[in-house]
């Protein structure tokens, strides 16, 4: 079936010169702290993966091997979970200096490339961030997506918002640039990326210029930072057919000082969940760890206890105060 979906995350381990701070991650993108907090996500992305959608391709990219880390020998894990590994080197790299934060984003590039330059046409690749949690079978999203060029995640933001460093209205200036179309928009994040591969053929050469004019700071795109630029403008300018994510996925904060929590984000498939990468999402990784990472858990057990670590539909007051004292303990340097 050459229209299978094939559901994907990747991970870049920096150098220590290469390093750019990653936020939500509390720190730079070559501190080993922080790149635990990744592996960690990328076992609970993949177990709850496996888990929920038992006949689901997997595949992970990244230009190292997965180490060992709390003891769980990761590539080992990845393998029993039936995740193809690739590896692969970044090769879209913003020149030094040119993005602070979140350098190492276009790898995505790299990885749709390598995809439609080895496999058939009309595969399916869903990228997503690996603080994504998967809780219930995928198959309408797939249905969806096979009737689409592309497939994104849409997120309400005013035309003058700064979107790390780049506003919708600057990223219709380019657009209109790039394929004479004077019109808003989408903005889409950088969390959920799908494409067929026949059609990323068609289309990987505006996502290439786009990046060459970011290198060399001119062109429509030399205010590009990130892969939702890119995303953006390309498919809100070239008229490809677009299934949007929203759903299915949603973007769920739940920091204390912005949290988006609402009734029902419970029954989504898939929980992004940027603010608990060193929190519930940790707290997972552990209890699935202490379980063995059993692909054949119970979804509905999983879902629970996911929901339990992650605070999900609303954090307890155990929760509130088991990641007060882990923040603290962070603080104090007491806590990796």
């Amino acid at each position: 079936m050459t229209d299978r979906p094939i559901l994907a995350t990747g991970f870049i381990a920096d150098a220590p010169g290469e390093s750019s701070l990653f936020p939500s991650a509390g720190g730079g993108s070559a501190e080993p702290k922080v790149q635990a907090v990744y592996w960690r996500c990328i076992a609970v992305f993949f177990a709850s993966a496996r888990i929920t959608n038992p006949a689901l391709e997997l595949a992970f990219f990244s230009n190292v091997e997965p180490p060992l880390i709390d003891g769980v020998d990761l590539a080992a894990l990845l393998d029993r979970l039936g995740v193809e590994r690739h590896l692969l080197p970044l090769t879209h790299r913003l020149p030094p200096g040119a993005a602070t934060s979140w350098g190492n984003v276009f790898y995505f590039m790299d990885v749709f490339t390598h995809f439609a330059a080895t496999r058939e046409r009309g595969l399916l690749l869903l990228l997503l961030d690996s603080d994504i949690i998967v809780t219930r079978p995928l198959e309408p999203l797939m249905a969806a997506l096979r009737q689409s060029d592309f497939g994104a995640y849409e997120v309400d933001t005013p035309a003058a918002a700064d979107i790390n460093g780049m506003s919708r209205a600057q990223m219709r200036d380019a657009a209109a640039a790039m394929f004479g179309q004077n019109r808003m928009p989408p903005h889409y994040g950088g969390e959920f990326l799908a494409a067929r591969l026949d059609t990323w053929r068609s289309h990987a050469a505006s996502f290439e210029a786009l990046f060459q004019d970011a290198c060399r700071a001119g062109g429509p795109g030399a205010a590009i930072r990130t892969e939702e630029h890119a995303f953006s403008i390309v498919l809100g300018g070239c008229g490809a057919r677009v299934t949007l994510a929203n759903p299915w996925l949603k973007r769920i904060w739940t920091s204390p000082r912005y949290s988006n929590l609402a009734p029902g984000d419970e029954a989504l498939p898939l929980w992004h969940l940027p603010a608990e990468k060193r929190y519930g999402l940790r707290d997972l990784f552990f209890d699935l760890a202490a379980a063995g990472f059993p692909a054949e858990m119970e979804p509905d057990a999983f879902r629970t206890l996911a929901m339990k670590r992650c605070g999900l539909p609303g954090k307890t007051a155990s929760k509130i105060l088991r990641d007060g004292i882990w923040q603290l303990a962070t603080k104090l340097g007491l806590r990796r």
